[in-house]
């Protein structure tokens, strides 16, 4: 018969380790947070900075957490566009940045003016500046994306300790600070902007396949290490899976994007798309004829945006079309005499390949990819770019006829977006982002090109003022192998003027309004007021009632 000391012990046994729980947690929100003196002395330097306007509703205080905030990529534009929406719609609302870069809040707002012609009030703006990136900087030798993400959360404990804000926002992709913020407090809403999953099964798959894409050459190469990095990979994403059901409400870039996070994440109800907003404007603005025949790739030299597939698919379209091999009583171009050539005309097909090369090792890539089209015997009609300008970018935009891409699973593709809208038709990987979003509907084969008739009733649809999208009309190619990108090549190049002008038309007016600014700001608010609404009905009076 249990007697009172038995279930004194029990208690005992039972509450002991509860008391260890709560004493940890206790412990991270008082190393986090500090004490209330050390928060209410770090929103009076806030409130000291900026003058948000309170004629009309209290002011709420932003944390987004963004560690590069200075850089120019299009994780960077999406988020001075979700400030500058926020700006214009709850000019109560103050915009914290926690930013690893050193730099003044007039110098990040000047630049932020030059690279994205975002105008920021500097009013609703401040910076809490992080000293620890290197957490998230740093490449691991080993277990880089643990690393990482824990690394993430400690960087996030900084910054929360620096400024607790009333809505946290996670625009990188640091899904471990999730249930850090959740820990220090229920009433934080968390909002994420995710670009793509940390980890997917794509990726799982790609690893027990033993695919060079996620791994080293030595894990490739061996069996049991690959396995070893699978198990790896399985435990890393139920960790991650954990740590972004703790979000509030989350936005992603893509279909794909979404598809994976809800099947890692949970919660389909509260993640929707937000499509990125695309700089198009300048490029729509290019003439859509004359066009030379000029292939162009734009994406950086590294190993995911297969390359090799290009050339190889070149290769083809040279074999199964010997009316587009250059004779050899022609010279070779480099990229000067080629771009003065087009200015002129192009009697024969160049692919033009323009990259960035990040370190020595994307450089090499290069490099190889020079030689492979060496030895498939087509590098004279093949032109590898390194580290182009943007504006000899541009030039190589108004002149071509095709865009190629050629990376699977690309979770996006804004270089796509801008091939569509700068007038080039397009040839992707039939995959993702581009598949499921952007050139949709896509001409797949022969089969599936428009008649005349069709491209007759599309004309007189847009000139009605017909969207684009209620008309099915295709905006472009996908593919797959090499064979399929050579054949879409061929159609592309000797379409006649009435397909290639429909196609570009559709092209352009899908990238110039489902990926445009507006279109971004009007899903953003639609994802965002609620948070708003929330936040409004937790400090009503009947509260405190």
């Amino acid at each position: 018969m249990p007697t009172i000391e038995s279930f004194i012990h029990l208690c005992f046994l039972v509450g002991l380790p509860i008391m260890g729980i709560v004493a940890v947690v206790m412990a991270i929100q008082t190393f986090t947070l500090g004490t209330q003196a050390h928060q209410e002395a770090c929103k009076d330097k806030v409130k000291a900075s900026t003058n948000p306007d309170t004629s009309t509703h209290e002011a709420y205080y932003l944390g987004f957490f963004h560690p590069y905030p200075n850089a120019g990529g299009g994780g960077e534009r999406v988020l001075w566009t979700m400030i500058k929406a926020i700006q214009d719609k709850y000019p109560f609302i103050v915009c914290v940045i926690y930013s690893g870069d050193s730099l003044s809040r007039d110098s990040l707002l000047r630049n932020v003016q030059a690279k994205f012609g975002l105008t920021i009030r500097a009013d609703t703006i401040y910076i809490v500046e992080l000293s620890g990136r290197w957490w998230v900087d740093y490449k691991f030798p080993r277990l880089t994306l643990l690393m990482q993400s824990l690394g993430s959360v400690a960087l996030a404990s900084q910054a929360i300790h620096r400024f607790c804000p009333d809505v946290f926002v996670e625009t990188v992709g640091f899904a471990f600070t999730y249930p850090l913020v959740r820990l220090l407090s229920a009433r934080i809403p968390i909002v994420a902007y995710t670009h793509y999953p940390a980890i997917s099964s794509d990726m799982q798959t790609m690893v027990s396949s033993r695919e060079a894409g996620f791994n080293n050459e030595a894990i490739a190469k061996s069996a049991w290490m690959s396995a070893l990095k699978s198990v790896y990979y399985k435990a890393f994403a139920l960790v991650y899976s954990f740590a972004g059901s703790f979000a509030s409400t989350i936005m992603t870039n893509s279909t794909w994007t979404q598809n994976h996070i809800v099947k890692l994440f949970g919660n389909p109800k509260m993640t929707k798309v937000v499509y990125p907003p695309c700089d198009t404007q300048a490029l729509a603005d290019f003439a859509l004829a004359p066009r030379q025949p000029l292939i162009v790739s734009l994406a950086q030299f590294r190993p995911e945006k297969n390359h090799k597939l290009q050339i190889e698919a070149f290769a083809h379209l040279l074999h199964i079309r010997p009316d587009f091999v250059m004779p050899r009583t022609e010279s070779p171009m480099d990229s000067e005499c080629l771009l003065e050539k087009c200015r002129d005309s192009l009697a024969y097909p160049v692919l033009v390949m323009i990259g960035g090369a990040r370190n020595i090792e994307d450089e090499a890539r290069a490099e190889e990819l020079r030689q492979m089209a060496k030895r498939l015997g087509v590098d004279r009609q093949v032109l590898v770019i390194v580290n182009a300008p943007w504006s000899r970018i541009l030039e190589w935009l108004q002149l071509a006829k095709v865009g190629m891409h050629t990376m699977r699973d690309e979770h996006f593709g804004i270089n796509i977006v801008e091939m569509m809208a700068a007038g080039l038709l397009t040839i992707a990987h039939d995959s993702a982002g581009p598949k499921l979003d952007i050139i949709a509907p896509a001409i797949r084969s022969a089969q599936d090109v428009p008649t005349d008739k069709e491209v007759e009733e599309f004309n007189a649809g847009l000139d009605k003022g017909m969207g684009v999208l209620q008309m099915g009309f295709p905006v472009g190619f996908v593919a797959t192998t090499a064979e399929e990108f050579a054949e879409s090549m061929s159609i592309a190049l000797s379409a006649d003027e009435g397909l290639v002008g429909a196609v570009q038309r559709a092209a352009r007016a899908t990238a110039s309004t489902k990926f445009s600014e507006d279109a971004f700001r009007d899903a953003f608010y639609k994802r965002f007021s609620p948070v708003i609404r929330w936040l409004d009905n937790q400090r009503s009076p009947n509260d405190d009632e």
